[in-house]
């Protein structure tokens, strides 16, 4: 059995065991919590059989988990649907643009309406790009 590391994450994406020592089946996320340290976060849900759960890890998983969810939601939308064009999308509310230390580097954030951010750095050529992609669509 193959395992797929994605280059930038440290997320491996492993195949199902044919007999896991533990499997816990969720079915809804219900809160987070981040240490007053800020050390590690919780992640808490209820399990399909009515109990309480939660999944506590060092605060540097996040950076692997941002990077690996939303290719696994794409991954879990091909494999629901049978169509690979699908995508999830946010609406767009805010789009903010600043210098960064850098001179040759641009922070593009983009805010959903309902708080949800993700930032990017951009060079010029490619914050050319967008803005020439915006007046040709």
């Amino acid at each position: 059995m193959k395992s797929i590391q994605h280059e930038s994450s440290g997320a491996v994406a492993l195949p199902t065991p044919p007999v896991p020592t533990e499997h816990i089946m969720g079915k809804e996320l219900v809160a987070y919590d981040v240490g007053s340290d800020g050390s590690r976060f919780c992640l808490s849900f209820t399990c399909v059989n009515g109990k309480q759960g939660s999944l506590s890890f060092p605060t540097e998983c996040l950076k692997a988990l941002i990077m690996t969810l939303p290719r696994m939601m794409t991954q879990a939308l091909w494999a629901r649907y049978g169509d690979e064009s699908l995508r999830l999308v946010y609406p767009g509310d805010i789009v903010r643009i600043e210098r960064s230390p850098d001179p040759n580097t641009f922070i593009m954030t983009l805010t959903t309406p309902d708080g949800f951010g993700v930032s990017f750095s951009l060079n010029g050529q490619q914050l050319d790009a967008l803005g020439k992609a915006s007046t040709n669509a």
